[in-house]
C-alpha cells in the first residue's frame, strides 16, 4: 500500500483473474465498484477456522452517525463473531463524492473501529466506494483503553 491507502480501479485490458482477488479486500472493492448510494458494509473476511465469509449491506443507517453507533454496530458484529468464529472486519462506505474520508465517513470510520475493539474483532481496512471507484484506508486506532490490550491478547 502506498501511503495510508490504495485505489483500486476497473481493470478494462483484460479480464479480472483469481490473483486479482485474491486478498478480501480486493474482493470486497471488485463487489462494491463505484458507488451508487449511501450504504454501510460489514465484511467478515473468511478464517482457516471453517468461517466461510460474509458481506452485510445497511442500507438503512443515516448518514451521520448516530451517538449510539457504536453500540449499534457492536450489536452486529459480536454477534457474527460469537455464532460464526469471525475474527476479522472490512469496513465499506459506499458514498457519493471523492475517494477521500470527510467527517462523516470519520464518525462511521471511528464507530465501526470501537464496535470492533469491543467484540474483540479486528478492523482490517476501510474501503470507500466513491464515484470513480473504491480506496481503502487505514482503520483508525483502538479508541477505548484497555480493549486494544485485550485484543492482542485474543489474538495470541
Amino acid at each position: 500500500m502506498t501511503g495510508a491507502f490504495r485505489t483500486y480501479q476497473p481493470t478494462v485490458t483484460r479480464p479480472v483473474t483469481e490473483d486479482d482477488l485474491r486478498p478480501p479486500e480486493a474482493q470486497l472493492a471488485y463487489a462494491l465498484g463505484p458507488a451508487i448510494r449511501w450504504q454501510l458494509w460489514l465484511f467478515f473476511p473468511a478464517n482457516d477456522d471453517g468461517f466461510g465469509g460474509a458481506a452485510m449491506p445497511c442500507d438503512d443507517l443515516p448518514r451521520r452517525a448516530p451517538a449510539d453507533a457504536a453500540d449499534t454496530l457492536f450489536t452486529v458484529i459480536d454477534a457474527v463473531a460469537q455464532h460464526s468464529g469471525a475474527t476479522e472486519l472490512i469496513l465499506g462506505l459506499e458514498r457519493r463524492g471523492g475517494p477521500d474520508p470527510g467527517r462523516l465517513d470519520r464518525e462511521w470510520m471511528l464507530a465501526a473501529s470501537t464496535a470492533a475493539d469491543r467484540a474483540a474483532v479486528r478492523l482490517r481496512a476501510v474501503l470507500i466506494s466513491h464515484t470513480r471507484g473504491v480506496r481503502e484506508h487505514e482503520p483508525p486506532a483502538p479508541t477505548l483503553a484497555g480493549l486494544h490490550l485485550k485484543t492482542e491478547r485474543f489474538d495470541a
